[in-house]
């Protein structure tokens, strides 16, 4: 999968941090995932929730302190998720002023986040398990179809680890509600 994503826009730095997360242990795939995207995005935290009819779950967040500490495990209607509208189809996957877009604008989390970027993680039988984001507090008019790729790769590797434990979350995310625990 790493190979076949280099012709798909990854940068040799980007490499480094897949080859890193694809030999990672179970436990640390998605904390590896999260802190690459965050890290080589440059964006304040990076994200990764589960969702249902009815609402979005933040399974796991890595990012600044206080992002951390205010949004693992924050349970949030899916009306007022800027995930929703990504996974309909309704705003492009990357936003880099969510205040410029209409649909996205009307979200009280645009007056704090004010750059967006998402993507789906499907599981292969195509169902949607959640989505893996990262925002900014800052506009990020330099998102694009790249970054996209990049996340949809670091996707795809939590969704195989997800089915090698067959759809449980919680076990690739236990270390952040042992971090919440203790704090």
């Amino acid at each position: 999968m790493v190979e076949s994503s280099i012709a798909g826009g990854v940068i040799p730095e980007q490499l480094e941090a897949l080859q890193k997360l694809k030999a990672a242990e179970e436990s640390r795939v998605v904390e590896q995932a999260l802190a690459a995207a965050q890290q080589h995005l440059r964006m304040d935290a990076a994200y990764i929730t589960t969702i249902d009819s009815r609402q979005q779950t933040v399974e796991a967040i890595v990012g600044d302190p206080d992002a951390e500490a205010r949004y693992q495990g924050l349970v949030l209607p899916i009306e007022q998720t800027f995930c929703v509208r990504m996974l309909s189809g309704e705003v492009p996957n990357a936003i880099p002023d969510t205040r410029a877009v209409p649909l996205t604008s009307d979200l009280g989390m645009s007056k704090e986040l004010q750059a967006y970027i998402g993507v789906p993680v499907r599981l292969s039988d195509g169902r949607v398990h959640g989505s893996f984001c990262c925002v900014s507090r800052q506009v990020r008019p330099d998102l694009g179809a790249d970054e996209v790729r990049f996340m949809q790769v670091l996707a795809d590797i939590v969704a195989a680890r997800l089915e090698q434990v067959q759809g449980n979350i919680a076990r690739l995310t236990e270390r952040f509600r042992a971090r919440r625990q203790t704090a």
